[in-house]
């Protein structure tokens, strides 16, 4: 399926975006933001996925992380074709543990350099927070963000035509970050998680006539300018048990979205004849948007394995609901 077909959890925290410079309502993106020395397993469901899973269309990936070393303070800094990336990780105290990193690219420069007319720039950074309060209970930390920064400026050698395709094209500004936090505690015959997590999304697109300059700020040349961002506040528990070759899970889940959009677009610039005078003004068009809502939901799911494993059959139920 699609990138909007896909659902992405990392250490079971939802991630709604994972790629630098995606397109808004999808996860797609021409560069991943995870950092791949932080994980440990993978995980690709692309049909019957689990009950506990909200929203997927076509397949659920999980990502799991490993722990940072809990012996001794360590990372490595690294340099590539196309950015530059430090990882450190190490124990804070006896039963805490870290992991983190950031990275930058230098993309804009490299292009700029080959004559190329997109200046593509990002930074992500990443980390993980472990900490053992008891024998039986963890709590732990996860964060991932992004800052994205595109523009065109125009090669020396740049045709009427090539200036005409920079133009038709917006500038694009975006950040966006997932915060979340475990809370998981081993029970008899199995365990229980409640996760908390909140992730929003902000986009900008700008675009001006002449949109070939690098970055611009001229208002009477600008045709559009587009501000949105995407909230989600989401709490979710889910209580798992074991019984020889069974396993039972259940579990409910809350969240609170939001979107905001203000779009001004000028759908045609105004006509003068030679000597000044208006002959067709410029027609523009401009809207705002604000919804706000609850999404709820409860599940349940019970399964089996059959020969020696090799065999897994579940049965699984949800519900759902919103306020919108």
């Amino acid at each position: 399926g699609g990138p909007s077909e896909n659902v992405y959890y990392l250490d079971g925290v939802e991630i709604p975006v994972l790629n630098h410079f995606s397109t808004q309502g999808a996860a797609g993106g021409p560069t991943g933001m995870l950092n791949v020395s932080f994980i440990e397993d993978a995980t690709l469901t692309s049909s019957a996925f689990g009950a506990k899973y909200d929203n997927p269309l076509s397949a659920v990936l999980q990502f799991k992380q490993r722990d940072g070393n809990p012996d001794r303070v360590q990372g490595n800094f690294r340099v590539s074709g196309t950015e530059v990336a430090l990882t450190t990780e190490g124990p804070v105290g006896n039963k805490t543990t870290f992991l983190a990193s950031a990275r930058r690219s230098y993309l804009e420069f490299l292009f700029g350099a080959i004559g190329l007319p997109i200046r593509p720039n990002y930074w992500d950074f990443q980390y993980k927070i472990t900490h053992k309060i008891n024998a039986k209970t963890t709590l732990s930390a996860i964060g991932l963000g992004a800052i994205d920064d595109f523009y065109f400026e125009a090669p020396k050698d740049a045709t009427p035509e090539n200036l005409y395709v920079l133009s038709s094209n917006p500038g694009i500004n975006q950040w966006n970050y997932t915060q979340g936090f475990t809370l998981k505690r081993l029970v008899e015959n199995g365990f229980w998680n409640l996760t908390f997590s909140r992730n929003m999304y902000d986009n900008k697109l700008d675009q001006f006539t002449d949109n070939f300059d690098g970055k611009q700020s001229d208002e009477s040349k600008r045709t559009l300018k587009l501000r949105s961002q995407e909230i989600e506040n989401k709490l979710r528990f889910d209580h798992n048990t074991y019984y020889g070759n069974w396993k039972l899970s259940w579990g409910a889940g809350l969240q609170y979205v939001k979107y905001n959009n203000a779009t001004q677009a000028r759908i045609r610039p105004e006509i003068r004849d030679s000597v000044g005078n208006l002959i067709q003004p410029a027609i523009t068009t401009s809207f705002t948007t604000a919804i706000d809502f609850f999404k709820y939901g409860l599940f349940g799911q019970i399964s089996r394995t059959f020969l020696g494993e090799k065999l897994g059959v579940s049965l699984g139920i949800r519900a759902d609901g919103n306020s919108f």
